[in-house]
């Protein structure tokens, strides 16, 4: 092809007289043309109606390679193909050229290799079955290795060693290697624990102070797992520290359908006292209590003709913070919100200098957050309304309103 173009040109007085080098320059010129030619041809006309033929595809495997640019990085091989033809051409570079085109096509199957795996993993990513197994960092490790080996036999058709002699000397440089991949090589390990111990999945809500982590799990990849925060910001956190630090995974609360409860209220012991008849009568009037102070009056009435020390009144009479206690534990068994086969319960908590606290313990049938604190702000709604009905008060710190309170009630001074 050389010696035609030569001819040709010589035989219209076109650069005659011109050295070698410049004709082989040119040849280079052409065969780079024609390549891109070729490629563009394929790309703009072939993929292009590749692309509006799959763009209605059920199976998203066409988009992913559309996403990843899969086809386009295997025809930049097509200018590297028409060059491997003519190669022999370029007397006497024949082996400059060689290795030339072998290092670019290395390139481009590294590249390609690193498209293939992403596309791989996105349609992993669309069955159930990618948020407890995730192949991300086993693909990465295998990327990584077939890199090392591309490299090594490239490296070796140009010394004109065997690619085996190359890799039986790597052992040599495993110091180097271990702390230039420090945390490529405790992402592994800790990929391989978090997968095996199932610790963490795409999709898990996590916490993890340490790293100001509190949101959803969106990728796992060979070092570092991606977090999606509720506040819309992203953290990355290395996989070696999931393993290393603790965090706390919501999953099993998600997946058991029940979300615990735990807030306490607090009361004013100055509000606390024993119920006399008035509160009674008015008490019984509530829900879920007439039953449970008659049976109380009745138990009271045996108690006081008893001569017997432990049926003394004192252990029978009634307190307002005792009956509101019996009130709410059965107001939240009959809230359909509340899940019946949980611990429920209504607990006094050591007093405190803010009051005596009075907790609420139980669990919600939702686990969605929006649904979870509305049902959480319902019952506490209620708790707060209701609790000055039984002659309570809630205690809470003064406030600029208390204040010019005590200085109306105080007056003038004289």
């Amino acid at each position: 092809m050389l010696k035609w173009i030569i001819h040709f040109l010589q035989s219209h007085d076109l650069f005659t007289g011109a050295s070698t080098e410049f004709y082989l320059i040119l040849l280079a010129v052409l065969l780079l043309l024609a390549g891109v030619l070729i490629e563009l041809f394929f790309r703009f006309v072939i993929l292009k109606l590749f692309y509006v033929i799959t763009k209605r595809a059920k199976r998203p495997v066409f988009q992913f390679l559309r996403r990843r640019k899969l086809p386009e990085k295997i025809l930049h091989c097509i200018p590297l193909l028409v060059f491997g033809v003519f190669q022999d051409e370029f007397v006497p570079y024949v082996l400059t050229v060689q290795r030339i085109i072998t290092l670019l096509f290395v390139v481009l199957i590294i590249l390609i290799i690193n498209a293939l795996f992403q596309v791989i993993d996105d349609v992993y990513r669309t069955h159930e079955l990618s948020k407890k197994r995730p192949i991300k960092g086993p693909l990465q490790i295998l990327e990584i290795i077939l890199s090392i080996v591309f490299l090594t036999v490239l490296i070796a058709s140009w010394i004109g060693e065997s690619p085996f002699v190359l890799l039986s000397g790597i052992g040599a440089f495993t110091a180097i290697l271990s702390i230039v991949f420090k945390d490529t090589l405790l992402g592994f390990v800790a990929g391989l624990q978090l997968s095996t111990n199932d610790m963490i999945r795409i999709g898990d809500w996590i916490e993890m102070p340490k790293y100001d982590v509190d949101g959803t799990v969106t990728d796992i990849s060979l070092i570092s797992v991606k977090i999606n925060n509720f506040d819309n910001t992203t953290t990355t956190v290395p996989a070696y520290a999931l393993v290393s630090d603790s965090f706390k995974n919501w999953r099993e609360m998600k997946n058991s359908g029940a979300r615990r409860i735990k807030r306490a209220v607090y009361i004013d012991m100055n509000s606390v006292s024993f119920c006399t008849e008035e509160m009674l009568e008015r008490f019984a009037s509530f829900p879920y209590l007439h039953a449970y102070i008659a049976v109380k009056r009745e138990q009271r009435k045996r108690n006081v003709t008893s001569k017997k020390p432990e049926d003394s009144d004192v252990y029978s009479r009634l307190t307002n913070i005792g009956v509101f206690r019996y009130y709410l534990e059965h107001y939240l068994e009959n809230n359909p919100q509340i899940l019946k086969n949980a611990t429920l319960l209504v607990r006094q908590l050591p007093a405190e200098n803010r009051g005596l606290p009075l907790e609420i313990y139980c669990f919600s049938v939702q686990t969605d957050w929006v649904l979870y604190e509305n049902i959480v702000s319902d019952i506490f709604d209620h708790i707060y309304a209701i609790a000055p009905s039984f002659d309570l008060r809630l205690f809470q710190e003064p406030t600029g309103y208390d204040m010019r309170g005590t200085k109306k009630e105080a007056g003038p001074k004289t």
